[in-house]
């Protein structure tokens, strides 16, 4: 199991899965202090009133100066509103249909209802 989780390149804080005593390495800075299962490390030094990322989402903004290892939470996180992009695919294109013959399909049969299955089988 990974002892510490981030799902984005661009989060400056991870979270810990197990809590890590001082001087814990993760990834190329060591914990300052201990941090309790399930919170937050910062990765990079994060200036007084600059976004927390994680989760690629601003979780908050730093109260005060965080450096790289410190343990990130209510003491040094304050909550403010955020403008927040609300669009989706933003990037989608238009894509041409792949021909009749050409599609995937599976050795199934239709049902009475108009719905699909498979046959099962269990071999011993």
């Amino acid at each position: 199991m990974n002892e510490f989780i981030r799902l984005d390149a661009a989060d400056n804080v991870v979270t810990v899965t197990r809590s890590m005593e001082a001087g814990t390495a993760i990834e190329a800075v060591r914990t300052s202090s201990m941090v309790p299962r399930g919170h937050k490390v910062a990765t990079a030094a994060i200036a007084r009133g600059e976004a927390v990322r994680k989760y690629a989402q601003i979780i908050g903004f730093a109260a005060s100066d965080i450096a790289a290892g410190d343990h990130v939470h209510t003491h040094n996180l304050e909550f403010r509103n955020v403008e927040a992009s609300y669009e989706f695919s933003t990037d989608l294109r238009p894509v041409s249909m792949v021909p009749e013959a050409s599609r995937d399909s599976f050795m199934g049969y239709r049902r009475a209802n108009g719905s699909v299955g498979t046959r099962n089988y269990i071999a011993v």
